[in-house]
């Protein structure tokens, strides 16, 4: 494997040269959708440290079931492989084991498709048991229906034709046992660790705090805008923060952290997973555990990274993604981020989705104070405004409320403490003989 670079998380050697490829389909797709998604393959092909010296495009009626590609376009792809000294051609869809059999077969070129390098990234960016165990899940599911399970593709050669029953196809059946034996491993380990993981989110909700969610496209500065509210509340957690870098998929696993908003407001704040478009299935699947986060929060922060051009795509894969995640229904806001890098005059032109989206840099600090200030506005929408009277030998409860609810106003008088304070549902319940309105 790779050695992967602590400073950079790049792979320290590059891997090889590599042509990128994509199908453009007649009718189909929508102009300019191939280009984006060209670019963003290059931007994972440079994560995993492949050298991409050429990009080839094609336009077809449908794909090749054999082939993917034309046999015209094969053989310039053949020829450019020569001239530039690509090894590899990364191609931009999901392609299917005989496709990957005879591409490899008929250009001499190692074959690695979209899903296929996500996943390879992915695997050099998880860092915990359960981040390891939902790549390897993810990787396993992608490899049984290819035939591609250890020798599988070598193997699958030295296989007889149809009715016959060689070395290489008995190999084979083996390969889809041992995967479909590892799977279940995988999947039982998955779920003992979705107990545990289950047990750290009970104790989180027995806090009754609100949770808000990052959401958003890989790279979109999630972490560093979860780790600018980290400093804000306090300087010297640093050790506290979420891992940002500056690369595609930093944080695989959810990180949470309470975080204190002016006037006492407190809400538990999760990082999460980035998206990318075309995201595996197997992927989403695999990661299903550890995305439900999303689900139990009652906030999403949509982060996109402004000073992309590609910014509005980025959203509807991210809206796209939170839909197969069953949470579209939850309260969001969509934040501008990395506002620091438009170019000075720039100015981008919204659709009506972004008219109540907020602009910041979470670089600087630039925005963030408003962001909090719509924030804090979801959030109460879920709580009450109430008011109450607290005996003065109710220490205990004086301090729970004027430390860490959002008073806005109270008044020592001779009965107890009056204060007008907004509580969550659970505390109206808790002390409801205390409320007076």
């Amino acid at each position: 494997m790779a050695k992967i670079n602590k400073v950079t998380g790049f792979i320290d050697s590059v891997i090889g040269k590599a042509i990128v490829v994509g199908v453009e389909l007649y009718g189909r797709d929508k102009a300019g959708s191939m280009e984006e998604s060209l670019s963003e393959l290059k931007e994972l092909a440079r994560a995993a440290n492949i050298d991409v010296v050429k990009v080839v495009k094609q336009r077809l009626n449908k794909i090749k079931v054999g082939t993917y590609l034309g046999r015209g376009k094969l053989d310039e792809i053949k020829m450019m492989s020569k001239i530039h000294g690509a090894d590899i051609l990364l191609v931009d869809d999901e392609l299917s084991g005989i496709q990957i059999r005879n591409m490899e077969a008929y250009l001499d070129m190692e074959i690695i498709d979209r899903t296929s390098l996500i996943l390879d990234i992915f695997a050099t960016r998880a860092k915990t048991r359960e981040g390891k165990l939902q790549v390897e899940l993810a990787r396993l599911k992608y490899a049984k229906p290819r035939e591609i399970g250890g020798m599988g593709i070598a193997l699958s050669r030295q296989g007889g034709g149809i009715g016959t029953r060689g070395l290489g196809e008995k190999k084979l059946e083996v390969d889809r046992r041992n995967i479909s034996r590892r799977i279940s491993e995988v999947e039982k380990a998955i779920e003992d660790v979705k107990k545990q993981r289950n047990v750290q989110r009970q104790k989180r909700q027995k806090s009754h705090l609100p949770t808000v969610s990052l959401v958003g496209y890989t790279n979109s500065g999630k972490s560093t805008l979860m780790n600018h509210f980290i400093r804000q509340n306090n300087p010297l957690w640093s050790k506290h923060e979420s891992p940002a870098q500056d690369m595609l998929f930093a944080t695989l696993d959810p990180f949470h952290r309470k975080i204190a908003l002016r006037d006492n407001l407190e809400f538990i704040l999760a990082d999460t997973v980035g998206f990318v478009s075309k995201l595996p299935h197997s992927l989403v699947e695999a990661f299903m555990s550890t995305l439900e986060e999303v689900r139990e929060a009652d906030l999403l922060l949509y982060i996109l990274d402004i000073s992309n051009d590609e910014y509005e795509h980025q959203l509807k894969v991210t809206q796209e993604v939170i839909k197969e995640l069953e949470a579209d229904d939850k309260p969001y806001i969509i934040v501008e981020n990395k506002a620091d890098k438009l170019e000075e005059g720039v100015e981008r032109e919204h659709s009506d989705v972004f008219a109540a989206s907020v602009r910041i840099s979470a670089l600087t600090g630039e925005g963030v104070d408003s962001l909090a200030e719509e924030i804090e506005k979801k959030l109460l929408t879920n709580f009450t405004e109430v008011e109450m009277l607290i005996p003065y030998d109710m220490g205990r409860l004086a301090s729970y409320i004027m430390d860490k609810t959002k008073v806005v106003e109270h008044e020592y008088r001779g009965d107890g403490l009056w204060v007008r304070t907004n509580l969550n549902v659970h505390d109206v319940e808790r002390y409801r003989k205390y409320i007076k309105n």
